[in-house]
């Protein structure tokens, strides 16, 4: 955010000038220092700002205090056109162009978008008001740090080959369903919040190259297992400064003041409104208390996935949202809490683990053992088929051993894990790569040196050296050394970089880009951008999400008029697929029970059909264009 110095810094010397006359009149020959200090001095006045408060109806005020909410990312025209009365909307432009010149505001624009800003001296005038619940009613459910093991379970799907890639590079859908199946946790809220998880999930993996391609299958990177080997203890960490960097572009100072208005319980409906501005693609609702999960801002949503907030439910609905011990530790250390370690192995081939324990730890035995369930403390059983399956997606004898430190089995399953352990370590076929040295010196005193008998596997006197194959570059580092250049023939996996387009257009959220301050403050009059301020109201011709009384007004208006309406409808007989995009006219609302249907009748077609209301999840009027 501008503060105030640095926007008139920036401004020119006549238009400086011209700010000084309004407020305090000309006043003759002044040097330029003098007049930005006076000129800052009467438009940083908190006094002045209070006073043209006062003035401001209430849809005025709730513009004022959602810019400034919204910090550097501040909002477009079109977004603010989404949190007034319709009837206002013709008065926003005026208004927001009247701001800009009272110094409360400062716009840019980007093309044919415009986008308004806070000045930093005013952060405080502007605070959205949010009232503490006194009493909430309801259950009241916290995630805590399950999307880490959630990790380790698509982490796990990949090692053991159950995530597959279509024909077009997407997820096929029974992979999809099989991870989120997993998220048994998320789906007592709703089916969208686990796919909002994979969604979180996959982007994080992508985006740090965890996830590659092999054939059609989706493998984990070298990259990743290593980091879970030997860093897992970052992992909640990590995947925390990855978001706050993707959603607030690493602003923490933002984030910590829109969390800290969560230290006490506020409804479900102010906690949207204060992370509306990082996710302004529906209409901002003007009045209620309980929201469904569709209606909660992407952040919002996924604070809850990441262990910060606490929501209660009441009735299917998000009644309240509050900040959970983990989000309050990371404001006050900038570090959240991690559930306690805790791991036992019971006789009867069952493990009881925590969430805490270490990603190593519940990635080996997410591909080993199979999950009993999905809760702070998870319980596994082992069997001879599921730990069998684990040792031959390729996991290592030395991963195993350290396995069994882990766990620490009672007697009777230590034995049967030996036994499970010998019928696939015993006997082993491999393609190992042999390194022959003609000099018997060199060979020798390869042999006498410690750091290239770690590349090695074994030593063949009188012939040479059974290589690693993971530490074969650095083995051959040496022997250049000696004179050596051997030449290699490398038959490498076939792999490349994870497809990650499918999963951010679904995670990506809109963020202008912020360009030079606009001085001139000149009236804008852009028919193309009033015609696209008019597609973001709810009778425009873009995709809207409603709430169900504003979707029951569009369907009446279209009724009415004939007009053609477009919406993307639920598909019951897939479930887990995508929404499917459809055109019809409405013929009459059947309301009056549930569940609620409209008669339609499809774009091309004359035979009219049922439509249940609560398959609709986003619509638009085509105003007279057809499809």
């Amino acid at each position: 955010m501008f503060d105030l110095n640095a926007f008139f810094d920036g401004m020119s010397k006549p238009l400086l000038r011209n700010a000084h006359a309004k407020a305090f009149g000309h006043k003759g020959l002044l040097n330029n220092a003098l007049i930005q200090n006076e000129t800052l001095s009467f438009y940083n006045d908190k006094n002045r700002v209070a006073t043209l408060c006062e003035k401001m109806e209430p849809w005025q005020h709730r513009c004022m205090e959602l810019i400034y909410n919204s910090a550097s990312r501040g909002l477009t025209y079109n977004e603010l056109r989404l949190t007034v009365p319709v009837s206002k909307a013709r008065d926003l432009q005026t208004f927001l162009l009247s701001m800009c010149r009272e110094y409360l505001l400062w716009r840019t624009a980007v093309g044919n978008t415009t986008v308004y800003y806070g000045f930093s001296n005013f952060t405080g005038c502007f605070d959205l008001p949010v009232t503490p619940l006194e009493s909430v009613p309801g259950n009241g459910l916290a995630y805590q740090n399950l999307v880490d093991w959630h990790i380790c379970i698509v982490l796990a799907n990949a090692m053991l080959g159950d995530l597959k890639l279509n024909n077009s590079g997407v997820l096929h859908r029974r992979s999809y369903q099989i991870c989120t199946d997993s998220f048994v946790m998320a789906k007592q809220v709703c089916d969208k919040a686990a796919e909002n998880e994979l969604s979180l999930i996959f982007n994080f993996l992508t985006g740090n190259g965890w996830l590659e391609q092999q054939d059609s299958c989706l493998v984990p990177s070298e990259k990743a297992l290593e980091f879970i080997r030997k860093n897992g203890f970052r992992l909640h960490q990590d995947l925390l400064s990855w978001w706050l960097k993707e959603r607030f572009r690493g602003d923490r100072s933002h984030c910590v003041r829109l969390l800290r208005m969560l230290e006490k319980p506020v409804s479900a409906f102010e906690a949207s409104r204060l992370f509306w501005v990082l996710d302004p693609s529906f209409r901002l609702q003007e009045k209620g208390s309980e929201l469904t999960w569709d209606f909660l801002p992407r952040a919002l949503r996924e604070l809850w996935l990441l262990g910060f907030v606490r929501i209660t439910l009441s009735g299917g609905k998000i009644a309240s949202v509050v900040l959970d011990q983990s989000g309050k530790d990371w404001l006050d250390s900038s570090i959240a809490s991690i559930p306690e370690q805790n791991i036992s192995c019971l006789p009867n081939f069952e493990l009881i683990a925590s969430t805490g324990t270490a990603p190593r730890v519940l990635f080996m035995l997410a591909c080993l053992a199979h999950v009993e369930n999905d809760e702070m403390y998870l319980r596994f059983s082992l069997n001879r088929e599921s730990y069998m399956r684990g040792l031959k997606c390729g996991i290592a004898e030395s991963e195993i051993e350290s396995f069994k430190g882990w766990i620490k089995p009672p007697v009777n399953v230590e034995s049967t894990l030996a036994e499970w352990n010998s019928s696939y370590y015993g006997a082993k076929v491999q393609t190992v790569r042999l390194l022959k040295i003609d000099s018997a010196d060199v060979l020798g005193e390869l042999s006498r040196f410690p750091q290239f008998m770690e590349c090695a596997d074994e030593f063949i006197p009188g012939y040479g050296f059974v290589l690693k194959p993971e530490l074969e570059g650095r083995a051959f580092e040496i022997l250049t050394n000696y004179g050596y250049c051997p030449f290699v023939e490398r038959n490498g996996e076939n792999r490349t970089a994870a497809p990650a387009d499918e999963w951010r257009k679904d995670f990506a959220v809109a963020w202008p880009e912020a360009k030079a301050p606009d001085y001139e403050l000149k009236e804008i009059v852009d028919s193309e951008s009033l015609r696209t301020a008019l597609n973001s109201t709810k009778y425009g011709n873009n995709y809207q999400r409603l709430s169900n009384f504003d979707l029951v007004q569009v369907l009446r208006y279209a009724k009415t008029v004939g007009a053609l309406i477009g919406a993307k409808v639920k598909n019951p007989a897939k479930r887990g697929d995508k929404e499917i995009e459809r055109n019809f006219f409405v013929h009459a609302l059947k309301l009056a029970k549930s569940p609620q249907f409209i008669e339609i009748q499809p774009y091309g077609s004359e035979a009219p059909e049922m439509l249940e209301l609560s398959f609709i999840q986003e619509v638009k009027v085509y105003n007279g264009k057809q499809p």
